[in-house]
């Protein structure tokens, strides 16, 4: 088992479903034009698609907003990631390179719509979608102590009691985070059965393509609901 969504989250939201991309045997070195080419496409049409429009009026991204309202989150204050990719691209802002790995996941959110995650994992890991606890631990993305803001009973990504992403997609941890050298990589995409859920499909089946195509990744594909939230 590498994945896990507490049943909990199932309970408050019903139609989530997840699709999990685990790659295994990542080789990150060396340049892959195509990665760069495929982000750079992905926000060009993101701009055509958001011209003269914020990008939470994107139809696409209409699901996350309302279910960030129903966990009780403002989805304003704590946008989900594909939320926050989109605006940067509306504000003309432009998009950063981080390394291939993690600039193939934001090229297959953006072209898709929906947020998705690079988690890196040690060998035994397993990624947990559920509520935070008391003895959590979160240290923000570029930071070095915990972030004593966490608090109990917030949706959240985590292996063991440490916590990858806050308020479901909104913020990194540096726990988790991928580099160069990550060589086993989860990547969660979440949707909502009957709402998106080929989209999300879709987007599993592109990414495990190009992590195989281009760096040479032993690929899984599934799909968790809440008939099958342990994988």
């Amino acid at each position: 088992m590498f994945f896990s969504i507490d049943d909990e989250v199932f309970r408050r939201l019903p139609a989530l479903c997840v699709g999990v991309v685990l790659a295994e045997g990542v080789d990150d070195t060396g340049a892959h034009p195509a990665v760069d080419a495929l982000l750079d496409e992905a926000a060009r049409d993101a701009e055509r698609r958001l011209e003269g429009a914020h990008a939470s009026e994107d139809p696409r991204v209409q699901p996350y907003r309302e279910a960030f309202h129903e966990l009780g989150m403002s989805p304003s204050r704590y946008p989900s990631s594909n939320i926050a990719l989109l605006r940067r691209i509306a504000k003309g802002k432009g998009l950063w390179r981080v390394n291939p790995v993690v600039d193939l996941g934001n090229a297959i959110s953006i072209k898709y719509g929906l947020p998705l995650g690079a988690h890196a994992l040690g060998e035994k890991d397993v990624l947990e979608l559920r509520f935070s606890r008391l003895d959590d631990v979160f240290v923000a993305l570029g930071e070095t102590e915990p972030d004593a803001t966490l608090a109990s009973g917030e949706l959240v990504y985590a292996v063991g009691n440490l916590v990858h992403t806050r308020r479901w997609t909104w913020r990194q941890s540096e726990n988790g985070k991928v580099e160069p050298a990550t060589e086993r990589v989860a990547f969660p995409i979440d949707g909502f059965t009957g709402v998106n859920e080929d989209q999300v499909k879709a987007a599993c089946e592109e990414l495990a393509t190009v992590l195989r195509d281009e760096f040479g990744a032993t690929v899984q594909t599934l799909l968790a609901t809440a008939g099958s939230s342990r994988l």
